[in-house]
């Protein structure tokens, strides 16, 4: 999310996996639980992580696959996104800290670093500023309370030649990077409904490989469809028929029976570049439902818009007097239906083309609960913690 793919090889904000399966009923479960583990960190990884980050207790959302890490973390503040800087064996790694509305001030602003050591059922570490001018310790332990979920990866990739009679022949690629809850309760089941769903599952397809080969096989036929109808008509320049999709599941809240998912479509088929994009998942375990923005907020349109400028001035640099266009395409900024939330704001995210060009990347838009407050659903503001 938020630019991540400009960070790394594919782009994939969060790849999840949970080491090992938990099976309590979230619903019913009071007290928080603390997972033992072995000392090396898997392969691949969920991990939900609370404590300290720079003298503030956080909440982060930590992937990995393979050696690449991602992921997110809150704390009385807006999100601030993760991504692999160096990997350092099998329990070390150094994290960026990527604040990308930052960048709007100073385009040569060097990020944030976190310097991690697995410890057994957490990290502990070093926060170092950009500047190199201020370091905090870390100390960050996995934990699952009541109203979180365990997650585990299911992932599949493939691949098929455009003509397989040619020596270098291009090639299409797809790959999958999808989510389970590993408990055994009714939540559990309903958010692996909904998250085969979200991929594109046929209902009742239980086995994720079954259901990535299904999806697999239909995207190959277009392919070789296209590269048939290339072939009659093309300069015989193929050089535009390497393709590739994928789709990736990860989490960006898990707290308080809401379970928040991104999904990330990254897509290349001829032209100058690729595309992707993010969808935001809102799910609500309690109801059994993908939360509207109508279940968060009953506000009017136009005081949210004034809302969201202001914002978008503050996290971009737009000056006053300056009209919006040196962000965006128009000199406004309306709401969407691609939100998110955290214990302290409400966030709407714009992919590239939507509201501004491809080299803005993601615009994202935080808004602090508290100067939405008085327009807050009141059954949501409970759920959330708000007085």
């Amino acid at each position: 999310m938020k630019k991540l793919i400009l960070y790394s090889a594919f782009g994939f904000l969060a790849l999840t996996a949970c080491n090992r399966t938990k099976s309590e009923n979230k619903n019913s479960e009071t007290s928080d639980s603390t997972k033992t583990v072995t000392a090396d960190l898997p392969e691949n990884f969920y991990k939900r992580l609370e404590g300290d980050v720079a003298g503030k207790h956080v909440v982060m959302n930590l992937q990995k696959t393979g050696s690449d890490y991602s992921g997110t973390y809150y704390y009385n503040g807006s999100w601030l996104n993760l991504s692999i800087a160096t990997l350092i064996g099998k329990d070390s790694i150094v994290l960026n800290e990527n604040n990308f509305s930052e960048y709007y001030f100073d385009e040569n602003a060097k990020s944030n670093t976190l310097a991690l050591k697995w410890i057994g059922n957490g990290f502990k570490g070093k926060w170092t500023s950009g500047k190199k001018d201020k370091t905090f310790a870390i100390n960050l332990t996995e934990k699952y309370p009541a109203g979180s979920y365990a997650f585990s990866v299911s992932t599949y990739e493939d691949s098929t030649k455009a003509f397989p009679k040619k020596v270098k022949s291009p090639v299409a690629e797809i790959g999958f990077r999808a989510l389970s809850a590993t408990g055994k309760s009714a939540s559990d089941n309903w958010l692996n409904q909904e998250l085969k769903k979200l991929m594109g599952l046929k209902v009742g397809q239980n086995d994720w490989n079954t259901g990535f080969k299904t999806l697999a096989t239909a995207y190959f036929a277009d392919y070789k469809n296209t590269v048939l109808d290339y072939a009659k008509d093309g300069d015989g320049n193929d050089a535009f028929l390497n393709y590739s999709n994928h789709s990736s599941q990860s989490i960006v809240y898990n707290d308080k029976d809401f379970v928040i998912i991104e999904q990330m479509d990254d897509d290349y088929s001829g032209g100058a570049h690729g595309n992707y994009a993010s969808t935001l998942h809102c799910l609500d375990t309690k109801t059994q439902k993908k939360l509207v923005l109508s279940d968060v907020v009953n506000v009017d349109t136009v005081i949210l818009e004034k809302l969201l400028e202001k914002n978008l001035r503050k996290q971009y640099n737009v000056k006053p007097g300056e009209q919006l266009t040196t962000v965006l395409f128009d000199d406004y900024l309306k709401p969407n239906n691609n939100f998110y939330f955290n214990d302290n704001g409400l966030a709407f995210l714009y992919n590239p083309y939507e509201v501004a060009s491809y080299a803005q990347g993601q615009i994202i838009v935080y808004i602090p609960f508290t100067e939405l407050k008085p327009y807050l659903v009141p059954a949501f503001a409970t759920r959330i913690g708000l007085k």
